[in-house]
């Protein structure tokens, strides 16, 4: 289906995009920690922040560089509640030429933006990876069943509207039916792809064609050619 297609591959472009950017953000980080100073800060504030899902309160911290410059930074992450108080006291790197360009030395300002965008990064991408793989493994199915597969005429069950998948607001009709292997008299029930119109109008007689694999009547296609082009 085209808009699998186009959604696995939206997940997967977002998903390296964000890995991408998670390691940008890892090196950046650790070639700033290779090359700074070290000192020891205090919280002398807490510098509130508000959005529209509530406010967050980021650390003001002073600290003195190697030559006694003193030095105040705000903390790049906020959080509510606070994660300092006033007073605390805090390791900070800061770049000797450049003091002011300093972090405070923890894992929320150094490591929390690498892992949020790792993570969120590896989840967007092993959902776009496994619908665009799918989409490929059923691409690669179908052709072997046009070359290979056997030609059956399958009891026409019924149309089903598929609750299960929406998409933009919309669920899809499946045509339903049903066939015996005459080797193995098993029955197997098969499903069209997703239709975007109701076909009910459409069926005529009591027969679907659906091409099968013989040794394995799971992998199948049922065929919907007879159904008009969607406008």
């Amino acid at each position: 289906m085209k808009a699998l297609w186009i959604v696995g591959g939206i997940f997967l472009v977002v998903g390296l995009a964000m890995l991408a950017g998670g390691f940008a953000l890892w090196r950046s980080n650790a070639a700033f920690a290779a090359h700074a100073s070290g000192a020891d800060g205090t919280v002398t504030d807490l510098a509130y922040s508000s959005s529209s899902k509530g406010g967050t309160y980021r650390p003001v911290v002073e600290f003195s560089t190697a030559d006694g410059k003193r030095v105040h930074i705000t903390g790049s992450t906020g959080s509510n509640p606070p994660s300092y108080s006033r007073g605390d006291k805090v390791r900070v790197l800061y770049e000797p030429a450049n003091p002011e360009h300093a972090k405070i030395d923890s894992f929320m300002e150094q490591s929390f933006g690498v892992l949020m965008l790792g993570g969120m990064g590896a989840v967007f991408g092993l959902v776009g990876g496994g619908l665009v793989g799918f989409q490929v493994r059923r691409r690669k199915q179908r052709a072997w069943l046009a070359q290979n597969g056997m030609r059956v005429k399958a009891k026409f069950e019924g149309v089903d509207y598929d609750t299960s998948v929406r998409v933009n607001g919309r669920h899809p009709w499946r045509i339903t039916c049903q066939w015996q292997h005459p080797a193995t008299q098993k029955v197997y029930s098969f499903r069209s792809d997703m239709l975007w119109f109701d076909p009910t109008p459409y069926v005529k007689g009591d027969e679907i064609d659906v091409t099968v694999n013989a040794d394995d009547p799971r992998q199948y296609v049922v065929d919907t050619s007879f159904l008009p082009p969607r406008g």
